[in-house]
């Protein structure tokens, strides 16, 4: 529920893989999976590396559900509503995948930073929150297409504070509040970590929020649109800067997931060429807005 400066290469490697993967990386994977035959050595880490994602699509047709994992504590995209129920972008997109596949969708929320470590295990099959581009990411799980772009993340105070703030030497001494294991984290070490003290939160509605508005923080760093929202919801709260960024989110597959993440990329496409991404986006934000 993040995003990462946005990298030209990485997109085009992901769109690349796309187009290549299904011909060569499954058929590179068969040997290795072949059925009562021993693993040479120097191919057991592969084997130990894709054991999750090969097949994952047709595990997941047979079960006939897909457990996609997310962090509801960032709305828009993701969050529980007044009703209980998990709503937000990224719910919605995971339903239309869920519908893409033909299978039934279960949530699975969790602390944003145990979702990696969730999908790698087999816990979930899929994450979708918001998760930034990263290449060093790719280490340990595998992209589909983008789904979605932003740039700048926003400063927030509170509203009696913003006529003093006069730029990151403001935060000087303050304490600056993030979500933890996000490209936000990373970014406000980077630009002000000297000066500030950066303290780290599982959530940013209602924890981190909660934490600025009482004083236990001074500023804290979200997404623009994500800011956007919370200021309009939360009364006495002002964005005063951004952080330089751009970047562009993700869904997360398993490695070796080959057909899978074709097959989810092209839900995407598809919902981004008809505009029926566009629109739950506009829908979704302003169904959070309401409610706030």
């Amino acid at each position: 529920m993040e995003m990462a400066v946005f990298e030209p290469k990485l997109l085009a490697a992901a769109l690349v893989a796309l187009v290549v993967g299904l011909a060569l990386g499954a058929a590179a994977y068969q040997a290795v999976f072949s059925g009562g035959q021993t693993v040479q050595p120097e191919l057991q880490g592969l084997q130990d590396k894709c054991s999750v994602g090969y097949g994952l699509l047709d595990n997941i047709k047979e079960r006939g559900v897909i457990k996609v994992g997310t962090s509801a504590d960032w709305p828009p995209y993701e969050y529980v509503d007044p009703q209980g129920g998990y709503a937000g972008i990224d719910i919605e997109l995971a339903k239309k995948i869920a519908d893409g596949l033909g299978v039934q969708l279960e949530i699975v929320d969790m602390k944003f930073a145990a979702l990696f470590q969730a999908v790698q295990s087999g816990k979930v099959d899929i994450v979708i929150a918001d998760v930034a581009m990263k290449p060093e990411r790719l280490e340990a799980v595998d992209f589909t297409i983008p789904y979605r772009c932003e740039t700048g993340k926003a400063i927030i105070v509170k509203a009696e504070d913003a006529s003093g703030y006069t730029g990151f030497d403001w935060l000087a001494g303050k304490k600056v509040g993030v979500q933890s294991a996000t490209v936000e984290e990373e970014l406000a070490n980077k630009y002000f970590g000297d000066k500030a003290e950066i303290v780290t939160y599982d959530r940013v509605y209602p924890e981190m929020t909660i934490a600025l508005k009482t004083g236990k923080i001074d500023a804290m760093v979200a997404a623009p649109d994500v800011a956007r929202l919370i200021v309009t919801a939360e009364e006495g709260l002002v964005i005063v800067d951004q952080i330089p960024y751009f970047g562009c989110s993700t869904v997360v597959v398993p490695h070796c997931a080959f057909e899978l993440k074709n097959e989810v990329s092209s839900i995407i496409w598809d919902l981004i060429q008809s505009g029926e991404l566009q629109k739950i986006i506009d829908q979704e934000m302003e169904k959070w807005l309401q409610q706030g």
